[in-house]
């Protein structure tokens, strides 16, 4: 069946996080500064809870609104101002890098004539910051405010489905991840491309699944 939807993963497929990425204990220690005591794993935990599950109830703003729910399920007093200071931090810091062979596989699917979409796990917000000329030339992004669902969970893959109003085999998905982008896409019906930039892998390696190395190598699967 012809394909008419190609999903791409965001990170480490479209983007990347900069190497001087804010890091938890980063937080901790800013935050000791002004007498706010938290331990940095916890802080992890929390902010993987807030992506993963409050993510899923509604769209996460940016990162004054990430960052208080953080420390909200944290139990942690912190002010509005500290707040907006840990966000500036991120703001500055964790700004995505656009990977080269992202944009122009992007493109090649438009001029294709088809939908090009994200499924991620990265909030909107999150990958606005850096990813705008890819975000702005995309027809979806799919993340757990959207679908009600985290990435991983097998209802994000058929909401997804529901939501473009296409069959699942005609949808045409790339990715790093040998799990959530290639079992779980081909558990969902949808035809997987495993993206191996590091030239780790085999054919075999992805559970039977198609292989390339770069974004470039895309166009053959669905021109």
């Amino acid at each position: 069946m012809a394909i008419k939807v190609v999903a791409f993963d965001v990170y480490d497929t479209l983007a990347r996080w900069p190497a001087g990425r804010v890091a938890s204990i980063e937080v901790q220690r800013l935050l000791a500064r002004y007498g706010v005591e938290i331990s940095y794993q916890a802080y992890e935990a929390a902010r993987q809870g807030v992506m993963f599950f409050d993510g899923a109830k509604r769209a996460l703003e940016g990162w004054v609104d990430f960052l208080a729910l953080v420390f909200a399920r944290m139990g942690a007093k912190v002010s509005e101002d500290l707040i907006a200071s840990v966000a500036a931090m991120y703001a500055s810091r964790n700004r995505m890098e656009v990977l080269e062979d992202a944009l122009p596989a992007v493109e090649a699917v438009k001029r294709a004539g088809l939908t090009a979409c994200a499924f991620t796990t990265l909030p909107r917000f999150m990958f606005r910051e850096g990813g705008e000329a890819v975000l702005a030339r995309l027809d979806h992004y799919f993340d757990a405010a959207a679908t009600g669902y985290a990435k991983g969970h097998p209802a994000f893959y058929r909401r997804i489905t529901e939501m473009l109003g296409v069959r699942a085999e005609e949808i045409l998905c790339v990715g790093d991840d040998l799990i959530c982008d290639v079992e779980l896409t081909k558990a969902a019906g949808w035809r997987a491309v495993w993206l191996d930039r590091k030239g780790a892998g085999k054919k075999s390696d992805a559970a039977g699944s198609e292989r390339i190395t770069t974004l470039d190598e895309l166009t053959s699967y669905f021109c």
